[in-house]
């Protein structure tokens, strides 16, 4: 539905990211990436391309298209981990530091403000695997569920359509 719903308002498909969050994310750097240790002055972009969305959508000819990270299951590890500098930027509006330089460091600026036009949607699912979100989380969260009764999970199943999301393409952009 996330999928959908971006892929539906977006003009490109470089509008939006789908991220799968992993069980083994314990800090920022899935996120935000990270300084290079061996190599003064450079910036390690994390290969999911979420921080590239977030400078994307935070350049000034950008500012009125709609930008979108899909953050996948993301209780599969301890929001708060690896959230952390979302929750807090959401709350104050501080930029979110990434490095120490007076400079760019490879085109990575020092900090970087959440745009206007960014939106993080967070999917999850429920079960005894997972973590369940604490209160400072879902308090700056707009949250949908979605309850299913056996009678229609049984005519969504006997059902023959099939939905095609490319047919969503820029539908909702114009």
């Amino acid at each position: 539905l996330a999928q959908a719903f971006a892929k539906w308002i977006c003009e490109s498909d470089y509008q939006y990211k789908i991220v799968p969050v992993g069980a083994d994310w314990t800090n920022r750097e899935p996120l935000f990436g990270y300084p290079n240790a061996l190599e003064k002055e450079k910036y390690i972009l994390p290969d999911n391309g979420a921080l590239s969305l977030i400078l994307e959508a935070a350049k000034q000819e950008n500012q009125h298209k709609p930008y979108f990270l899909i953050l996948d299951e993301m209780n599969l590890s301890h929001v708060e981990r690896y959230f952390a500098d979302f929750l807090s930027a959401m709350e104050s509006r501080e930029p979110i530091p990434l490095h120490n330089g007076k400079s760019d460091w490879d085109g990575i600026p020092s900090s970087v403000r959440l745009p206007k036009n960014l939106f993080i949607i967070g999917t999850v699912n429920i079960d005894e695997t997972t973590y369940m979100f604490s209160p400072k989380v879902l308090d700056r969260a707009n949250v949908i569920e979605f309850r299913v009764t056996e009678d229609e999970m049984n005519k969504y199943l006997i059902g023959s359509s099939q939905l095609n999301i490319d047919e969503l393409k820029s539908k909702g952009a114009h």
